[in-house]
């Protein structure tokens, strides 16, 4: 005899309802179309776009701008005027000076990848955007990164250079750690093969960008360093030894200097020279560009 909720098996006792039985397979059917899709999953070419884009909106009320630096030890201004380049606004350098010298105008070098991934982002990643790919998430100081590589440079027009090197630079990898939240710089690598003496020779760099800070509604990078091991460089043992050698040679002179003579020469080479005995120590070079003032659509400087 059927009962309300069920029927009763041969042996008297009640069988569970059939409704109940139905209910957790119902559930199991129902759940990937009651939960939300999944995000789909960003490209390379999607993050560099929105980097890009942010790069412009933070140019819309820059004119031009005023970078004072100190690089070991010596101080440097760069000025830099905005230009329309295929319809984006483009960073290109109009002046320089060091130690109060003027060091010549023009623009900045299309290949120095360094300083042209903050003043026009476009040159770096739009050529050859479809090759970049994302390798995953990471972290630089604690903020959330993309980390983003191009390995193929097949047929792009790269004549990169290397930051104090003038012969050609090839490219092998480039390596960006973009930070997530505004879309800038924090890392960039590099390794390839430089000219040299009619010979190619292995050289790698990092570089990092930090201490962001935002002028008039643009942003910038108060500190730049550039890290370079001699084993990276592809510097041989007796390449190193005969600039140890200089070294110390110079070291030498410096003590038979007058006093005065030699407080002067470590004012103005002091922090070259430090960096130099590091890096032929075997702690490899390091070499930072600290921003000390940024002024924005201030003009021409001096006028």
């Amino acid at each position: 005899m059927k009962q309300a909720l069920g029927f009763k098996p041969s042996d008297g006792s009640p069988r569970p309802p059939r409704r109940a039985l139905l209910l957790p397979a119902l559930l199991v059917a129902l759940v990937p179309m009651l939960a939300p899709s999944p995000v789909t999953a960003q490209s390379a070419g999607e993050i560099l776009t929105r980097a890009m884009e942010a790069h412009q909106d933070r140019l819309t009320g820059v004119d031009d701008l005023v970078i004072e630096q100190e690089i070991m030890g010596f101080s440097a201004m760069t000025y830099m005027v905005k230009e329309e380049v295929d319809g984006r606004p483009v960073l290109r350098t109009r002046s320089t000076s060091a130690g109060g010298i003027q060091t010549g105008a023009g623009e900045m070098d299309p290949g120095d990848i360094a300083g042209e991934i903050w003043a026009d982002p476009w040159g770096v990643y739009q050529d050859g955007i479809e090759r970049w790919t994302l390798e995953g998430e990471g972290s630089v100081d604690g903020s959330p990164t993309w980390r983003l590589a191009l390995t193929d440079f097949e047929g792009l027009d790269w004549d990169a250079t290397v930051p104090g090197q003038d012969a050609p630079f090839e490219p092998r990898r480039l390596m960006v750690e973009l930070e997530k939240e505004r879309l800038v710089p924090l890392e960039l690598q590099m390794e390839g093969e430089v000219m040299d003496g009619g010979e190619l020779r292995p050289l790698a760099l990092q570089m990092s960008f930090t201490d962001y800070r935002e002028v008039a509604g643009y942003l910038h990078p108060f500190l730049m360093t550039m890290e370079l091991d001699l084993a990276a460089a592809g510097v041989s043992a007796d390449d190193a030894a005969r600039a140890r050698s200089g070294l110390e040679e110079l070291q030498r002179q410096l003590e038979d200097m007058p006093e005065s003579q030699r407080q002067m020469v470590e004012q103005m080479m002091g922090e070259q020279l430090r960096a130099f005995e590091g890096m032929l120590s075997g702690e490899g070079l390091q070499v930072d560009l600290r921003v000390t003032d940024l002024r924005v659509n201030g003009g021409t400087p001096g006028r």
